[in-house]
């Protein structure tokens, strides 16, 4: 049984995804050179996009007035009006880094098949608490909700990595807040490389300095998706199939809470796969889905196209 408290093991290591790359082995601080790496090639991603003649973007608010609770929504030029399949993407940056700027690598290859992708941004720790977070989650998601009926969008699907996962699985948690019909339009969630349970890493300074997550152990526990009641949630989402992806280059840890989270999920009656993707570290899972034919991006239109 799964019980983070008896490993014995490197917890910095286990925790800091870029120390588990096998890339960058010629650089001094291959930890170090991933993270760049990543940052530089996503944020090209992203400015790549204005360039292209085909691909509009609407820059929306789904709550505040002057903070990051922002989305940007991505659309085939010519098609503004037309209803379309919508897909939603959750950054990582473990709740306190990030941005939508580094967010937009699966953009293309989605647009060009005739979606409509929205990247949401959100509030970083310490300037919220991780519960406030979620809140602030919750109501994003039923703004996107709201969007989707007014665009006439055919089917929602969601995608969030690392931390991001961490807060789609709020989607599944309260479900009343949604009704019947709108869950009906789920189609496919994607939780890549994901951290699913709190109870160590909220106390490790590297990760949580000066606790700016706002935990203690009992919310560590309340906000830990891998510890959620899932049996009484399964029966409000009866279509939507839920994908589990882990990188073959994580953490133990990540890779371990990755398969309990979809085995509790899979126990409680959701439709479930669970899959380690070969050669793939925390970062260039996401960065190479801006590759219409990498493995990553293949796995992910076709589970698409298998629920269309």
């Amino acid at each position: 049984m799964y019980n983070p408290q008896e490993k014995n093991i490197d917890l910095i290591r286990e925790y800091f995804p870029s120390y588990n790359t096998a890339r960058f082995q010629d650089q001094p601080e291959p930890n170090v050179a991933v993270q760049d790496h990543f940052l530089r090639v996503t944020s090209q991603h992203t400015q790549e996009l204005t360039t292209q003649s085909d691909i509009k973007v609407h820059n929306l608010r789904y709550g505040g007035t002057d903070d990051r609770r922002l989305v940007d929504v991505f659309y085939k030029n010519g098609t503004a009006e037309q209803p379309s399949p919508l897909f939603v993407y959750v950054h990582g940056g473990y709740w306190q880094m990030l941005d939508k700027s580094h967010s937009c690598s699966i953009v293309r290859p989605l647009v060009r098949r005739g979606y409509r992708v929205a990247v949401m941004d959100y509030n970083n720790c310490p300037q919220v608490t991780l519960a406030q977070l979620l809140q602030q989650f919750t109501d994003f998601l039923l703004w996107i909700f709201n969007y989707a009926e007014e665009t006439k969008a055919t089917e929602i699907s969601f995608a969030g990595h690392s931390a991001g996962a961490h807060l789609l699985a709020q989607l599944l948690h309260v479900p009343s807040l949604i009704s019947e019909e709108r869950r009906q339009k789920v189609g496919v969630l994607f939780f890549i490389s994901g951290v699913y349970d709190l109870r160590e890493l909220w106390q490790l300074d590297p990760v949580n300095p000066n606790n700016i997550f706002g935990l203690n152990a009992e919310s560590a526990k309340e906000l830990s998706p891998i510890l959620w009641p899932w049996p009484a949630d399964s029966p409000f989402w009866p279509g939507a199939h839920l994908h589990v992806i882990a990188a073959e280059h994580e953490s133990v840890t990540f890779i371990e809470q990755s398969r309990v989270f979809a085995k509790n999920l899979q126990d409680a009656g959701f439709k479930v796969t669970f899959k380690i993707f070969d050669k793939y570290d925390h970062f260039d899972i996401i960065e190479e889905t801006v590759l219409d034919n990498s493995p990553i991006t293949s796995y992910l239109l076709g589970a698409l196209k298998a629920e269309a």
